[in-house]
């Protein structure tokens, strides 16, 4: 009887699973993935930081996720943008990265039917997408905002941040609205394959390569590329400056440094790399606790350190130093270091494609309160930092606490570790994000080039383009210590990634599809077009006019 029974159960859990899975299919057939029915001209392989070789995609982990084959009512072959060999245009950010992984390490753990497991139990929940976002915004661009601030002036700079940061929400949901859009025309077109893979979701490349045509895909690509190099060349300034000046009682130069930190992060740079989740969540941890042990150090010496002030005049508490308000001369430092310190534009639909279906409509929560997040710290580090260091605040605003005695003498053990902490975590922090970085520009570069090196195997190849990517910023990092010169140029870059760009996919993409979807909002219409492409321009103009007549 109990075998019975037993038998019964297993039957109708069987029943079920096959049941689900047939339902599951049936709405795979209604939310197609991105595709269109015309050849794919794809430049860069923007996919390589899901998996290091930057060969072909992973399929063990994905293998029942498989293409769905169509009758074609073409003579010739139609390619899809979604197909396994298209998909290497997904992924742009080390952020989709570690969702993407996230994803895989999930499914290959599970024994149940894999959509299923991924769509219930691995996806992300709102909470661990805000917190990917968070960490992926606050990069070495936070370090040099108080700089910007100083010198934009304190109410100018803290202005222009409020409106980049609101300007940034903007364009992030235009992306997100973009990306619904394709997948829903992708579902009308009935000529092409379809990529039954929920995971899939076309990322910003693809998307300028469908509404903006080959052109602006490319330009698209290199304003990616100058982006990728200018952190690259930022990361390694940090650690040089960081190091050397901890090393200051040995006479290290930054040559010196270069040349170690060289020998740590371009071997890396030129193996396969698998990032792990765990340490990214410790990092981002410490970083929180880097930053605000920056913001509140300097709130409390306010009060009680005189020694480290940069005032020299005032003699009582609080030791505050003298700030500009409004200083135009600086906009270009100013615009450059906000855009490029608030930028993830590029990251949105890998960062959306791990969220689950029903908390996918949350994304604009997600997003504005990473933002907000991140906004309140710039400004919480700028103004106690400006108002404290003064005209001493460094361009790497962690310089500032090399030499700081936190008003005692002698200097407690605690505060030398929380000294070590503000200083050091910055620079081993690059020890990490180097190398993805790099392989990922690296692997860019070697598809790129894949047609002007046939002389070389495509392993020699794509050593020899992560070398072309790790080391010319070593060069500039000894040549060039100043981090806000970095900032300043990449933010050139990031006009088009941050504002123009997902401005003119939002115009040409409601052109051709005006219904609205779960990410449209009040922010959707022309006027909201129209102001940021005339902000971007206008930026972008007065960002380059300073940068040639006044120099970086």
């Amino acid at each position: 009887m109990v075998r019975c029974a037993a038998c019964l159960f297993i039957f109708r859990v069987s029943a079920y699973k096959v049941y689900v899975q047939i339902k599951y299919r049936i709405k795979i057939s209604h939310r197609c993935d991105f595709a269109v029915g015309q050849p794919t001209r794809r430049g860069m392989d923007w996919g390589a930081l899901y998996h290091d070789t930057g060969d072909s995609l992973v399929q063990s982990q994905r293998s029942s996720l498989a293409l769905v084959p169509m009758a074609s009512t073409s003579s010739t072959t139609t390619r899809s943008w979604a197909t396994m060999d298209d998909a290497h245009d997904v992924a742009e950010t080390r952020s989709s990265r570690a969702a993407h992984q996230l994803i895989s390490f999930s499914l290959s753990r599970s024994m149940s039917f894999q959509v299923l497991e991924y769509d219930v139990e691995s996806a992300y929940s709102p909470l661990v997408a805000y917190s990917f976002t968070v960490n992926y915004i606050l990069g070495v661009g936070s370090l040099g905002v108080p700089y910007a601030l100083y010198h934009a002036g304190l109410l100018f700079g803290s202005i222009m941040l409020l409106i980049v940061s609101w300007l940034s929400y903007i364009t992030v949901m235009w992306v997100s609205e973009t990306t619904v859009r394709a997948r829903e025309l992708d579902a009308m077109n009935t000529h092409t394959k379809l990529l039954a893979d929920p995971m899939h979701f076309p990322e910003v490349t693809t998307l300028c390569e469908r509404f903006l045509g080959h052109i602006g895909a490319r330009v698209y690509q290199i304003s990616l590329l100058g982006l990728m190099y200018g952190g690259l060349i930022g990361y390694a300034q940090v650690f040089v400056n960081s190091i050397a000046s901890q090393l200051a009682s040995f006479a290290m130069s930054n040559v010196a440094v270069a040349i170690v930190f060289g020998l740590i992060v371009v071997p890396l740079s030129c193996v396969d790399l698998n990032e792990q989740i765990h340490v990214q969540v410790g990092m981002a941890v410490l970083r929180f606790v880097a930053l605000l042990t920056m913001i509140v150090s300097a709130a409390v010496a306010m009060w009680t350190d005189a020694a480290d002030s940069g005032s020299t005049t005032t003699t009582t508490t609080p030791y505050l130093s003298d700030v500009p308000l409004v200083d135009f001369r600086g906009f270009g430092l100013l615009f450059s270091t906000t855009v490029f310190s608030q930028l993830f534009q590029h990251s949105v639909p890998g960062l959306l494609a791990p969220l689950s279906r029903a908390n996918q409509p949350k994304a604009a929560q997600i997003f504005g309160g990473a933002l907000l997040t991140t906004t309140l710290f710039y400004l919480g580090l700028g103004l106690t930092c400006c108002y404290y260091f003064g005209d001493r605040i460094s361009s790497s605003v962690n310089l500032n606490w090399a030499n700081f005695t936190w008003g005692l003498d002698p200097v407690p053990i605690w505060a030398r570790c929380l000294t070590a902490l503000v200083v050091l975590f910055p620079a081993l922090d690059t020890l990490s994000v180097f190398p993805l970085i790099a392989i990922t520009l690296g692997d860019n570069l070697a598809v790129s080039l894949r047609h002007c090196c046939t002389f070389l195997s495509r392993s020699q190849v794509r050593v020899f383009c992560r070398l072309v990517a790790a080391l010319p910023p070593l060069v500039v990092a000894v040549l060039v210590s100043d981090l806000s010169v970095t900032l300043q140029i990449s933010g050139v870059f990031g006009v088009y990634v941050a504002f123009l760009a997902p401005a003119l996919l939002q115009f040409v993409a409601r052109r051709e599809d005006p219904r609205d979807n779960m990410y449209s909002g009040r922010f959707s219409g022309d006027f909201y077009i129209y102001l940021v492409l005339l902000f971007g321009v206008a930026a972008f103009g007065i960002l380059s006019f300073q940068i040639g007549t006044q120099g970086v």
